[in-house]
């Protein structure tokens, strides 16, 4: 819009950078470009139809042509363009001139306005400086006041900073912070190969530490506002679109028209050499699809095919898409180089997306209480109740998958080697992507798969090794998993364990040879490349599941699972689970919706006992939501393990919470609380503080006992139920009286259970309003067992009875 600026900002590649064409051109746009140039944009929206077109009046200072000039040019957008699109109207400015005439101005057109600051004084006084040197940092400072005001507070679109190495990361980002920006947005200053950045130090990646210390703390603070560059690196990393061309592989759907009304492609060209935005097309003579077909604008928006070799082979071009073009030139190669930051970028882009899971998965700083994601009206008080809903389970079975994907994107994230293992994995991610986009349902389907999660959180936590090297491979079979769904033809090498190619959820492959690698074909139901083994699967109503007892990654490094079950023991294990499914069923609905709803497999264990102290739900995998464990003992039962509608009940219970504390932060700073670790109690939360339980051997970190807490309540409710129902158990020899005594046993530990966390353990108001829906749930089974008539409760070997009330305090 305007080709001047009252600023002299040194690092400006408008005027200070390699293109010095802005001397030869008109200081301000004519009324007539304005027009053309509305004209083209309302020409090209007639044929495409886009949903929304985005404005950015530009400059220089934009600012400076006044508010009766910026009014009429935006009256010409509104009227040429408006008419037929969404209009999304933006202005970029260094604010040092914004004033309420602007603001009103803006407000009438809805023009958003983004800031640009980069830090504190002493920061942003490095660079954006009068050209007296003078400071214009409290002029910035009013105009984010002005945009911060409540009238004008809907125009605020957001803090552009340019980063610099010599400015405390920290500092930098309180100072953006304090101007209660929308959302904030970091860019590498403008450099190529000819003209480096400035680089201190010895890391060979200072941008990315840089970058990564704000991202740190921004974890830590519960992500107070976005930030574009880490969200569209997590979201390019994801398969999804960055929303940025400065990663990601997504097409830039991006022009500039100059004050002079010719079309440029994207304006950081400016910093490689004279004349290199240039198109030799003019708003006059050229559309925006002859535009297009430009091979600048071409290789921008055919991102992967335009890369330089080295890109095409990292494992994280998905993620950081070669870097921004600009950034990429070289004299005598042009634009088929790696990025100028490539080191920086290949560590922003390990590290970024895989560090959003610490947040994702609860590791929040200690007393915020943050939402990952929001559940159905209603579900989360259902699941504090015991049971929870199917549209909850399919909500929290949603926050999985993007897990899911966070993980894998994690796993990806790594140099490959050339092995065969190695180009597996290449080969696999490839599929992988491709499949995203012509297989969506199937992608979600094997997604959703447990033991997916699992693998992925497997390799997150084993990154070196050969062994470390096959689990990375295994992207291979989930992307076969998805192609074998779609009947989508495709050929490629998955990694053999033990002479089995695994394809998750679908089965195996035991081929012939002991190489790392096996080549496998798919087809529409098609599965070649050696003898087939299918994961199994029960169809009937009361409990749609696989049994699973092929994939690699069902149990814990696979100590606690049993292999291939033979023919006579998964009969045994189909009517065990079938009867179990219809128990549940018939007596605790509300549980077998929800179990049917979000169970997707069932391992058989080993027949062993538990190992001492261990926890239900970490017998299967520690990140397999959806998955369950279960014995059937061939000997002389013991226990639960020979009651596998408890046993599902109770693990599903585990599963459901797991997936709950990912989304919610449940438990509040624990200063002075004792822990499982010795970490500075500052740096833990409530969730590691110990609680003594009276039948407990030793005191339970606070998020166990909530587990246990959990299980009991539902496991109270079947056996309320059993009693009430003089139903016998599968495999059980107990009737009413012992039920009763069961029913007796659990609701006494989950009464005493619910009020040591209330009393004892601190908590988020997302874990208070958590255990109050158990505490009434307990209140409500206590008050059932009591209906009719008085009830009799045996306490902890006393042998007293009790008439009204609660039920007493086992080992009182």
């Amino acid at each position: 819009m305007h080709g001047g600026c009252n600023l002299s900002c040194d690092h400006c590649y408008v005027y200070e950078h390699a293109d010095q064409s802005w001397r030869d051109k008109p200081r301000t746009m004519s009324r007539d470009v304005v027009a053309q140039a509305a004209f083209r944009i309302a020409e090209h929206v007639g044929i495409h139809r886009p949903p929304v077109v985005r404005i950015s009046l530009h400059g220089g200072e934009p600012l400076l042509l006044g508010v009766k000039r910026l009014r009429e040019i935006a009256m010409t957008l509104r009227d040429v363009v408006g008419g037929r699109v969404r209009l999304s109207l933006h202005v970029q400015s260094n604010g040092v001139m914004l004033n309420e005439k602007f603001c009103s101005l803006f407000d009438e057109f809805g023009v958003q306005v983004g800031i640009s600051l980069d830090g504190d004084r002493v920061a942003n006084d490095l660079h954006r400086r009068y050209a007296n040197g003078r400071s214009s940092h409290a002029r910035v400072l009013r105009a984010l006041e002005l945009l911060r005001r409540p009238h004008f507070r809907h125009l605020y679109g957001g803090v552009l900073c340019t980063v610099d190495l010599a400015n405390d990361p920290i500092s930098v980002y309180e100072a953006l912070l304090a101007e209660s920006p929308p959302r904030v947005d970091f860019l590498l200053p403008h450099a190529t190969w000819e003209h480096p950045p400035p680089r201190y130090g010895e890391s060979p990646a200072p941008y990315a530490t840089w970058l990564c210390r704000i991202h740190d703390r921004w974890l830590a603070d519960g992500m107070p506002v976005p930030i574009r560059l880490f969200d569209a690196l997590t979201a390019a990393s994801l398969g999804e679109p960055s929303g940025s061309e400065a990663v990601g592989l997504g097409p830039v759907g991006l022009a500039v028209v100059d004050t002079d009304g010719s079309w440029e492609q994207a304006d950081s060209l400016k910093t490689a050499y004279a004349g290199a935005p240039a198109t030799g097309m003019t708003v006059f003579t050229d559309s925006v699809d002859s535009l297009v077909t430009h091979p600048g604008i071409a290789a921008r928006n055919e991102r992967h095919a335009h890369l330089c070799a080295t890109c095409r082979d990292c494992p994280v071009v998905r993620t950081c898409g070669g870097g921004l073009y600009a950034h990429r030139y070289r004299r005598g190669t042009g634009f088929d180089n790696p990025s100028v930051y490539c080191a920086d970028l290949l560590a922003l882009s390990a590290r970024i997306p895989a560090a959003q899971l610490a947040c994702t998965t609860g590791s929040r700083a200690a007393g915020r209480a943050h939402v990952t994601d929001h559940l159905p009206e209603g579900a989360f008080d259902a699941f504090a109740a015991g049971p929870g809903t199917a549209d909850g389970i399919r909500a929290l079975q949603d926050m999985q998958v993007t897990l899911t994907k966070t993980l894998i994107a994690g796993a990806v994230a790594r140099p490959g080697s050339r092995s065969a293992l190695g180009v597996a994995a290449s080969d696999g991610l490839d599929l992988l992507i491709d499949l995203e986009g012509r297989c969506p349902d199937e992608t979600l389907e094997v997604l959703r798969y447990p033991f997916v999660q699992a693998w992925a959180d497997r390799c997150r936590c084993f990154i070196s090794g050969v062994e470390a090297e096959r689990d990375r491979a295994h992207i291979a079979g989930v992307a076969a998993a998805i192609a074998w769904r779609g009947g989508v033809t495709a050929s490629l090498p998955l990694p053999v364990r033990a002479g089995l190619a695994h394809l998750p959820g679908v089965g195996a492959l035991r081929v012939r040879g002991d190489g790392p690698t096996a080549g496998v074909s798919l087809g529409k139901a098609v599965l070649t490349g050696g003898e087939p083994v299918m994961t199994r699967r029960l169809t009937a109503f009361p409990l749609p599941v696989a049994v699973e007892d092929l994939d690699p990654y069902r149990a814990d490094g696979g100590r606690l699972a049993r292999g291939r079950l033979s023919d006579a023991e998964w009969e045994v294990w189909r009517t065990a689970l079938v009867g179990a499914g219809s128990e549940l069923s018939r007596l605790v609905p509300a549980y077998a919706a929800t179990l049917r709803a979000g169970l997707r497999a069932v391992v058989p264990l080993r027949d062993t006992a538990p190992e001492p102290g261990a926890c239900h739900q970490h017998q299967v995998a520690r990140r397999a939501f959806g998955g369950v464990g279960l014995r059937l003992p061939s000997g002389p039962a013991r226990g639960a393990a020979a009651d596998p509608a408890a046993t599902l009940l109770c693990e599903f219970q585990h599963a459901k919470l797991s997936a709950v504390l990912d989304a919610y932060a449940f438990f509040a700073a624990a200063e002075n609380a004792p822990t499982t670790a010795p970490e500075a109690a500052s740096k833990t939360t409530a969730e590691t503080a110990l609680v003594s339980l009276p039948w407990w051997p030793e005191p339970l970190p606070a998020r166990q006992a909530l587990h246990a807490l959990y299980g009991h309540v539902a496991l109270a409710e079947l056996w309320q139920a059993r009693s009430v129902r003089n139903t016998r158990p599968i495999g059980r020899g107990e009737h009413r009286d012992a039920a009763a005594k069961a029913h007796q046993r659990y609701l006494n530990r989950a009464d005493i259970t619910v009020d040591t966390l209330a009393a004892e353990v601190p908590m988020e108001p997302a874990g208070r309003r958590f255990v109050a829906g158990l505490r009434a749930t307990v209140d409500r089974l206590a008050s059932t067992a009591r209906s009719g008539a008085s009830r009799t409760y045996e306490g902890a070997g006393t042998g007293k009875t009790r008439t009204s009330g609660r039920p007493p305090r086992e080992g009182a």
